[in-house]
């Protein structure tokens, strides 16, 4: 199968074929929580065995949370695949194909400056970003700030986690709820706006939740609502700012809760009364989401600078590498 870009019909949020999968929805969550709130996550540095301390100036300055996009995140997931599957853990990918030659095979978007950040050891989305790539010096950190990036692709498979940021033309929308993603019994959703939403609400099986600002400022924070919901039950988040603009995340269908097979229904309203039967079209078709080839796209890129680091964090023998490209490319 040759696949170029998943940015196809779907709204801003809606999965193509099952992806991006909660866990991955949740690697950008967190990532978007640590950019729009580093300072609130002391805890989890400790963790991590680091501090605030160990920032620079610019990483402790919050940043606008990063859209999510489809394209993106299939690079990263063909490379958390790769590497998982194939028995390597590097950049380029383990037939050796370049990093930037393998990321244009799917993307084709950015104007600027692209970065990937790679990790395994654990299946924890907050873990990775908090604890492992927040505390790394070797330029993870600096990944996860950086002003220059406006979105981003997650790619999960297993214990393998990939994160592909870049400067792009973001054609997938510019919604102020960029991702949501149930988490340990909750729903967490982000918002960059100009100001404090208006409304920002939780839906689940037609019933509806305030979310309630968790981490960062009210304009651009993280904001959270407990969800209590049987197996499947479809949920969503819908929003107003205070120009009186609206919309929902994901645009179209509705995610559904945890314990179901399936993460998304297609066929479920995303807003208000909304149900679903469990029963989407665009759902994982088991094999992990491994793609045999890419497509034959090529990405030039001049003067990258590739900075890896090893941190290994109590007794998980967890393994981080990054790489931060901090020049502009040219596109195929």
């Amino acid at each position: 199968m040759i696949l170029v870009s998943l940015a196809m019909a779907a709204g801003y949020g809606d999965p193509v074929d099952g992806y991006p999968s909660d866990a991955e929805r949740a690697l950008v969550l967190w990532t978007n929580a640590a950019r729009v709130a580093p300072l609130d996550f002391t805890a989890d540095y400790k963790a991590g065995g680091c501090s605030t301390a160990d920032f620079s100036s610019d990483e402790k300055t919050a940043k606008d949370p990063l859209y999510i996009d489809l394209a993106l995140t299939e690079a990263a997931r063909y490379h958390s695949d790769d590497m998982r599957k194939n028995g390597c853990f590097q950049h380029e990918s383990c037939d050796g194909t370049d990093t930037w030659t393998r990321i244009g095979r799917f993307y084709k978007d950015s104007a600027g400056a692209m970065g990937e950040n790679i990790a395994y050891g654990s299946t924890d989305p907050r873990y990775m970003v908090m604890s492992m790539w927040m505390c790394s010096d070797s330029g993870h950190r600096a990944n996860i700030m950086s002003g220059d990036f406006n979105e981003m692709g997650g790619g999960v498979s297993k214990d393998y986690m990939t994160q592909d940021f870049a400067s792009g033309e973001l054609r997938e929308g510019t919604p102020p709820v960029r991702v949501a993603a149930e988490y340990e019994g909750d729903v967490l959703a982000d918002w960059g706006g100009s100001a404090a939403p208006a409304t920002l609400e939780l839906w689940v099986d037609g019933q509806s939740t305030l979310m309630q600002l968790e981490y960062g400022e009210a304009a651009r924070g993280i904001y959270v609502a407990p969800i209590d919901a049987e197996a499947c039950a479809p949920w969503s988040v819908t929003w107003t700012t205070r120009d009186g603009e609206s919309g929902a995340f994901p645009e179209n269908g509705a995610f559904l809760a945890d314990g179901c097979d399936e993460e998304y229904s297609a066929s479920a309203s995303s807003g208000a009364g909304g149900s679903g039967d469990g029963a989407g079209d665009d759902l994982d078709d088991g094999d992990d989401g491994f793609i045999e080839d890419a497509g034959d796209g090529v990405v030039a890129v001049d003067e990258v600078n590739v900075v890896c680091g090893t941190v290994n964090v109590a007794s998980l023998a967890t393994v981080v590498a990054g790489l931060l490209a901090a020049r502009r490319r040219t596109r195929s």
